[in-house]
Formats: structure tokens, sequence, C-alpha cells
């Protein structure tokens, strides 16, 4: 009985220590994706620059989403969400900015990356990465746009 107990203490405490740590990571992984979806905007002139623009991000959307493109007009982008957790899915948006121009959005998501009460889920460290990642390489592939 009393190895139970000892058990069940050191498992507590374990706990207890793991969910400030946690925690911290899920912030820090949060201001991550923050950053990396600021920076998955590019701004372009209407007319040709901006048509071209548009059609090297679907050209994006369709070689690195694992699901196909379920929408595509000049507005909006979108792919279907996928049937495993875990795995990014895209959508961008077309919009005007502030000064004017248009704004040109990517949003990569990722099923099981949240649970229902919209904290971290299983796949959150997972997910988190992945968005990261692909959202700075949509920006290097619209740098190199011409």
């Amino acid at each position: 009985m009393p190895r139970i107990t000892v058990f069940i203490l050191c498992a507590a405490c374990v706990g207890g220590c793991a969910n400030p740590a946690r925690e911290a990571a899920f912030r820090h992984e949060e201001v991550a994706i923050y950053e990396a979806r600021q920076q998955a905007a590019v701004h372009c002139e209407p007319g040709v620059d901006c048509e071209a623009a548009w059609a090297l991000a679907r050209a994006f959307i369709k070689a690195h989403s694992v699901t196909r493109i379920v929408r595509a007009d000049d507005m909006a982008i979108e792919t279907a969400l996928p049937h495993s957790f875990g795995f990014v899915y895209l959508a961008a948006s077309k919009g005007q900015a502030d000064d004017g121009r248009t704004l040109i959005r990517l949003k990569a998501m990722c099923r099981g990356m949240y649970d229902t009460a919209g904290e971290a889920g299983l796949l959150y460290s997972t997910c988190a990465h992945s968005i990261v990642a692909i959202e700075a390489e949509f920006h290097a592939w619209m740098a190199a746009r011409p």
C-alpha cells in the first residue's frame, strides 16, 4: 500500500511540473504561428501583378496541401479538410489592404491541433511546426515571383 501512495504522489508532482512547461511551450508556439501568419501575406498592385501573384498562390496551395482544392475564385482558394488528424490544409484569401493595394494571405490549418475547448490538442506541437514551416515557405515562394 505505501508503494502505491508514493507512486501516486510522484505522478502528481511530475504532472504538476509538466503543466507550466507545457503551457509555456504552447504560448511560444502560438507566437511563432502568429508571426509566421503575418509573414505569409503579400501585397500586389491591382491588375496583372495581382493576377500573377494569385496564380502563384494557387500553384503553391496545389503543390503543398495534402488535400485537393475545393474552391478557387477571385477572392479565395480553399482545400478540403483532411480525413486524418495532423495534416495541414490550406486556404488563401485576397482582399484590399489599408493602403489601397491588394493583400493575398495564406492560412495553414491542421486538423487535431486544438481540442474542443480550444486548448492544445494531442497533435498541437506537430501541427504548429508544420504550419510555421509551410507559411515560411509560402513567403519565400511568393518573394521569388518575377
